[in-house]
Parts: structure tokens; C-alpha cells; sequence
């Protein structure tokens, strides 16, 4: 900080960075109220002007100016924290936005999206458009968002008011990329927002630069410069968005929630530094995590119910961020009618998100009437009303989904120790996750139960082994009475086995087809 001396009233937990160039925090724990006022005031007496300031719950914050530099203070009386961010060049206070005469409904559009990734349209009443990240990169997700852009509205050039990058992983800010390159003349962009870190910023955020062979170079050594670049080129403003902060977009009005502000002292998690925003718009209102986490940003703590919305972008594409126990926690506090969920179908409910303890809680949970994946893509007007048969959709889905997985009990049974081939099995799990089962194998006497051979399995993989051999742990518990290193197999004897896993999975048998296999549909 190099305006005022942090910490200046006895505070002993605090953390002090630069995010980039242009901006640093100065993050203060178990702080107090009159704190916020003493820096408010500490601010105003080195000639700094308070442009902004408002009370919402127990979250207070503040903006001050001087020349260029702009200085935001934020308290969180549920938590205790004090946030104090200092920018340079700073944008803000010049931020303006014009709308037009008010011609259409109001709407949001997720594009289909094959795997997943984060673009959503929100079409302003005045035909402009909020653009939310865009997506991977690829030529099928500009070539789609320019159609967005294009049919949703009748103006001669398709407008962006307000292109908002949430951070800077790949499937969420290179289509900006791709689409200006392809695109740039054809369309208007009026303002960009972001908050990113520097483009070779290992020390906060190790992965920043990793490469992906399937995709090719995503480094932001290498797109950050394209990226700036474009915006150079066709003159777009620049905006980097502070937690607190609130814009008017067309009739959106938005409040930045969480930011990288809250964060970077926290977790080296770069899905972390995602912005966080609450928006309303069509006389609703839309929270959009997109790939925050509830436990990162302290947003339970911090907002309580003032998280409640009628839309709940779930965080992360439903791979869960942070802990799902937050996750819940602010599932609760949001209590959405409808939920967006960036991926596929597939994605969505048989590879990976119904496996993740906290996109459960939310897909399952009482008052959730729908939630919409990416396939095929979906525009909804707002205000938005799921249909009747919108919960069953999304329950047959579910269910769906995990019967495509498989299931978690089989039964094998008619085998015999006198064949060394019947104690070979073959295990298909479909999910990303990897997953443990457990066998019981039963004999015609009782006595000789074996019980809780443990067995791992790696994420989307078959493996084949004998479950009485050494890939098959068996003296897995502590204690187990029954274990098979205490009782060894019986020769020359017929013998079932049950096999219970905590995700659906697939066993087969070359020559003997399962006696049981559970339903998932329970």
C-alpha cells in the first residue's frame, strides 16, 4: 500500500500483494467496524474524495479517488474481515453506460456446449448484449455466439455493452480470443471487465501457465498478449472489477461479490480468483459463481441471505470448488428456483457432477425446479417460469444419468474355487472418479463368509484381475475377523460374491453372466 499505512489500528492478521501492475490488497482479519471508518478517514485526510459508500446486511464498502488512483474498502461484519484494494489507473470512476429504448425481453442463453465451459448471452432489453466469458476457444464457439449475437436482436451490429472474463482458465476466456479475431470487425464491444493476474504469475497461482496436449498452447504467456492485443486494436475500456463494486449494464444492474480481492492470500487455486457476481435483470435476480467457490470467497459468512436469488449459476460446472460442506451451506442460503449448469448432459449426470457431494445436495434439494444443462443449448426469457414438467425432466435426467454409470451391488454367484478363472472379474467404471469396491464372497458354510475385499479403481477405466489375487487388498480394515489373509479360500468349493461400490460401475464375468445387479433408481 503506498498511501496509507496498513495495519494502522493494532491488527496483528493481515496480508498485503500485489494482484498485477495496477492493483494490490491489503486483506485484515478479526477486525472491526470503526476500523473501516478509521481507513475510510486515514484516506480522505491523504486528499482522497469518497465517490461511494453504502450499507447492505452487515457488509459495508466504500470508494474513494485521488487523480487516477482509486481505493475500495470493504467490511464483512459476518466474518470480520476488512479488505482494503488500491488501483492504479483506475476506471472505475468513469464507468457510464447508456441504454436504449427498452424493445425486448430480457433473456440469458447458454450455447450447447459438448463437454463443458462457461459462455452465457444475457440480451439487455435494448438489444445489447452482457457476454459472460465465451468459452474454450474453439471456431464452433465463436461462430455460435456471433449467431447469438446476430439473430437475438435487430440492431445493424450486433453489441456487447459489457464482455465480463470471470479468470483466466481457458474454456472461459479464450473464445474472446478466437471470436475478435474472427469477428472483430462485425461486431461492437463497448467495455470489458476483468481482474486478472499477470501472465507469468507462478508465485500466486502455480498452473497459470500449464499446457494441455489435447487442446494445445493455453498458457497465458502466450494468450494474454493476444488478448491485449485485440483490445488495443479495437479500442475496447477496460474495466478490472473490485469486490463491492456495483455497475449498471443496460437495465442489469450488477454487484461484484468476490474477486481475486478475497482470495489470492487464501489459495493458489486460480478457479479461486474467479469473479463473483450478483445480477439483476427482468425483474429477477441471477447469482453467477462461475468458477468460484463458496468457501474461498467466505460468501455464507460474508452475505448470509443476501445470497438469495432466483437463478443460481452452480459454481464450477458442478466439479465442485472449495468444500462441498460451503457449497451446501450457501446452496441454502441461495435457495434458487432454477439452477444453470455449464456442461453436458453427460458431463452433468453420468461422468462426473452427480458424484460431487455438493452438485447433489443442489440438483436433489427441495424448491429447485429445474436445472439447465448445455446440451442443445437454451435461451430463457426473464422473468423465468419452469415449466410443470420442468422437476421431472430434471429427475429423469438424474436418474438416467446414473444408470448410464452403471450400478453399485452385483452378484455373481454359481462359482467354485476349483476354477482359478472364476475368481476373475472385469471392472468398467465409467465416472471420472476413481471409486473403491468391496466384495463379500459366501460359501455353504456360514462360517466361511470372507468379507470386505478391497478393491481400487482409477477414473474411467476397465481393469481386470482376480479377486483372490494380489491386486485385491484382503485384510483391508484394521480388524476384520473375516478377512481372507485369516481365513484363506477353501478348496473345491461353490461359492457367491457380492460386489458394493460408491459409484456405479460395470462387472462382468467372460463366463458367467451376474445373478443381481442393483437399480440406481432408488
Amino acid at each position: 500500500m503506498n498511501y496509507v499505512k496498513i495495519p494502522a489500528f493494532g491488527e496483528t492478521e493481515f496480508f498485503e500483494d500485489a494482484e498485477n501492475k495496477l492493483s494490490s490488497v491489503c486483506f485484515i482479519k478479526n477486525s472491526e467496524e470503526k476500523s473501516f471508518f478509521g481507513y475510510k478517514e486515514l484516506y480522505e485526510a491523504e486528499g482522497f474524495t469518497l465517490f461511494e459508500e453504502y450499507l447492505s446486511g452487515s457488509h459495508r464498502f466504500a470508494a474513494l479517488r485521488k487523480d487516477d488512483v482509486g481505493v475500495f474498502i470493504n467490511y464483512f461484519g459476518g466474518s470480520g474481515d476488512i479488505s482494503v484494494v488500491e488501483e492504479k489507473e483506475c476506471g472505475y470512476f468513469s464507468y457510464s453506460d447508456k441504454a436504449g429504448a427498452p424493445i425486448y425481453t430480457p433473456a440469458i442463453t447458454q450455447p450447447e456446449l459438448q463437454d463443458f465451459g462457461l459462455s452465457y448471452a444475457v440480451r439487455l432489453s435494448d438489444g445489447r448484449y452482457l457476454m459472460i466469458d465465451g468459452g474454450g476457444g474453439f471456431e464452433p464457439d465463436s461462430d455460435e455466439l456471433f449467431r447469438i449475437l446476430s439473430e437475438g436482436t435487430d440492431l445493424e451490429t450486433p453489441t456487447v455493452a459489457a464482455w465480463i472474463l470471470s479468470h483466466p482458465h481457458s474454456d472461459h476466456y479464450l473464445t474472446f480470443n478466437d471470436f475478435m479475431g474472427r469477428y472483430g470487425d462485425r461486431v461492437k464491444v463497448e467495455k470489458l471487465m476483468f481482474l486478472f493476474p499477470e501472465a507469468d504469475d507462478t508465485a500466486h497461482f502455480p498452473t497459470i501457465n500449464d499446457q494441455d496436449p489435447r487442446i494445445g498452447d493455453i498458457s497465458a504467456v502466450t494468450n494474454f498478449p493476444i488478448m491485449y492485443g485485440l483490445i488495443e486494436k479495437y479500442g475496447i475500456p477496460v474495466f478490472e472489477p473490485h469486490t463491492g463494486q456495483r455497475y449498471k449494464v443496460g437495465d442489469a444492474y450488477i454487484e461484484i461479490l468476490a474477486s481475486m480481492d478475497d482470495t489470492i492470500h487464501r489459495t493458489k487455486n486460480i478457479n479461486a480468483s474467479s469473479l463473483i457476481f450478483k445480477m439483476a435483470l427482468g425483474g429477477q435476480t441471477v447469482l453467477f459463481t462461475t468458477d468460484g467457490a463458496f468457501s474461498h470467497a467466505q460468501l455464507p459468512e460474508r452475505y448470509g441471505k443476501y445470497l438469495k436469488s432466483d437463478i443460481l449459476q452452480i459454481p464450477h460446472h458442478g466439479f465442485q470448488s472449495g468444500t462441498a460442506e460451503a457449497e451446501i451451506e450457501g446452496y441454502k442460503l441461495v435457495a434458487p428456483k432454477v439452477c444453470l449448469l455449464p456442461v453436458s448432459d453427460y458431463c452433468a449426470y453420468t461422468f462426473f457432477c452427480t458424484y460431487k457431494k455438493g452438485t447433489r445436495y443442489i440438483m436433489r434439494m427441495d424448491g429447485v425446479e429445474e436445472v439447465i444443462s448445455g446440451d442443445g443449448g437454451r435461451t430463457i426469457t426473464l422473468p423465468y417460469t419452469p415449466s410443470p414438467e420442468a422437476r421431472r425432466e430434471t429427475e429423469d435426467k438424474f436418474f438416467r444419468g446414473l444408470d448410464d454409470g452403471g450400478a453399485q451391488t452385483w452378484i455373481f454367484s454359481e462359482l467354485s474355487t476349483a476354477r482359478e478363472e472364476d475368481s476373475v472379474f472385469s471392472f468398467l467404471n465409467m465416472t471420472i472418479f476413481p471409486t473403491t469396491v468391496y466384495a463379500d464372497i459366501f460359501f455353504e458354510e456360514s462360517s466361511r463368509i470372507i468379507r470386505f475385499l478391497k478393491i481400487k479403481l482409477s477414473g474411467g477405466c476397465i481393469k481386470i484381475l482376480s479377486i483372490f489375487g494380489e491386486e485385491a487388498d484382503g485384510n483391508a480394515l484394521y480388524f476384520n475377523g473375516d478377512s481372507l489373509k485369516r481365513k484363506g479360500i477353501p478348496e473345491n468349493k461353490p461359492f457367491a460374491v457380492r460386489f458394493r461400490s460408491d459409484a456405479p460401475i460395470v462387472i462382468s464375468h467372460k463366463d458367467h453372466k451376474e445373478s443381481y445387479r442393483s437399480t440406481v433408481n432408488r
